[in-house]
């Protein structure tokens, strides 16, 4: 009667260890399809990045670039005391 129940335990425990492992072995396969299309992506963005420099150093050499001006970021601070000189004047 003994060897009756483990050999029952045993059995069931062999069949949810199976089934687990099938659960994450279709997991890891939607993992990988992900990961292949994301590492697809990646190197298409790379790519079209260096087709950009490469077209901005050719068309750079023929045409130089005017240099951009840089404006001083807008803070919060700014904002506060234009609105205050705002209130003030009117």
């Amino acid at each position: 009667m003994r060897r009756t129940v483990w050999i029952a335990l045993g059995a069931t425990a062999g069949v949810i260890a199976y089934r687990r492992g099938q659960k994450l072995v279709e997991e890891a396969r939607a993992r990988g399809v992900v990961g292949s299309v994301q590492a697809a992506t990646l190197s298409a963005s790379t790519v079209a990045a260096s087709a950009r420099t490469l077209l901005e150093n050719v068309s750079g050499a023929a045409a130089p670039q005017p240099q951009q001006v840089r404006s001083a970021p807008v803070t919060g601070a700014a904002a506060a005391r234009v609105l205050a000189e705002s209130r003030t004047a009117g």
